[in-house]
């Protein structure tokens, strides 16, 4: 009962520690504020209110936000050119875009994870020198092009969308893993494990991923964001979600074919991908920073 209560105290005493490194950045510490208000808008609010972005009222036809002369308390936002609550759809919109580009980022960053930690610590060097080579050419092609020909080859829809970004940023996950897992197997550290008999399995998770967690975590917050910047571009160009699904890429390219009529409709998805993108970067520059620093140098 000693240790678990030892232990207890030292996670409690680790986790006031990382906060305390963590909200010396105000910068940072307003990244995560506005993150946790996003989260709770787009997930958290249409389990409480009923939001209905799909039902049109052609009455209501491109109503300006509430806060114009002509706008309606009822439509905070505004309706789009079918009479469908703005609001509504940007807020279903912003839950799809990041939704799907969470999935296509940690299925990557896994898929990445094992590849990298399988090539850097296999004993075959032909293998380990063809996996590394093969994917670093595939590195070079552009993620959106790889997305593309992805979608493509299988057809427009969401879903699809969502494979071919995971496609697109796999080379780029393994790239960095690999590298980090053969910088940290240079230590000497490492090689005195080796020599104790420790087996790879047990290297991989004991002790080569904790010690690349900062290179994990940052490559998965710029994943995340390069994820939701392709889903919306792929959307823009109509290979993404197919109307009605709400989604900030495809309300983006329809408000861009309204802008003389309402120019409101153009900048609300651009504001909100700012507002997302900003935020994950910066509770990521944050996470990254606790984990520079490390619990031991803050004491």
């Amino acid at each position: 009962m000693f240790d678990l209560n030892q232990q207890t105290e030292q996670i409690r005493s680790d986790r006031a520690l990382g906060w305390l490194i963590y909200k010396k950045s105000t910068t940072d510490v307003i990244g995560l504020f506005t993150l946790v208000t996003c989260i709770v808008l787009i997930y958290i609010m249409p389990l409480i209110i009923n939001i209905d972005p799909l039902t049109q009222n052609f009455a209501d036809r491109l109503l300006p936000p509430s806060w114009d002369e002509r706008g309606h308390l009822n439509h905070f936002l505004g309706t789009d050119e079918f009479g469908r609550d703005y609001l509504s759809r940007l807020v279903i919109g912003a839950r799809n875009t990041t939704l799907y580009a969470g999935i296509a980022t940690i299925s990557s960053m896994i898929i990445g994870l094992i590849l990298g930690l399988s090539s850097c610590l296999s004993k075959r060097r032909a293998q380990k020198s063809i996996i590394h080579h093969l994917f670093d050419i595939l590195f070079s092609i552009p993620s959106m092009l790889i997305a593309l020909i992805t979608i493509s080859i299988l057809g427009p829809s969401l879903p699809h969308a969502t494979l071919a970004i995971a496609i697109s940023m796999l080379p780029r996950f393994i790239h960095e893993i690999y590298h980090a897992v053969e910088e940290e197997l240079s230590k000497e550290y490492i090689a005195s494990e080796i020599a104790d008999g420790t087996n790879r399995l047990q290297l991989s998770f004991n002790t080569v991923i904790p010690n690349i967690s900062n290179t994990i975590c940052s490559n998965l917050c710029n994943g995340f964001c390069i994820a939701i910047i392709d889903i919306a571009a792929v959307g823009y160009l109509g290979f993404g979600a197919q109307a009605p699904t709400p989604e900030l890429g495809s309300m983006l390219a329809s408000g861009i074919d309204i802008i003389y009529i309402s120019t409101s409709k153009a900048f609300f998805p651009g504001i909100a991908m700012i507002i997302l993108l900003s935020s994950i970067q910066l509770v990521g520059h944050g996470i990254s920073r606790v984990l520079e620093t490390g619990v031991d140098d803050a004491t």
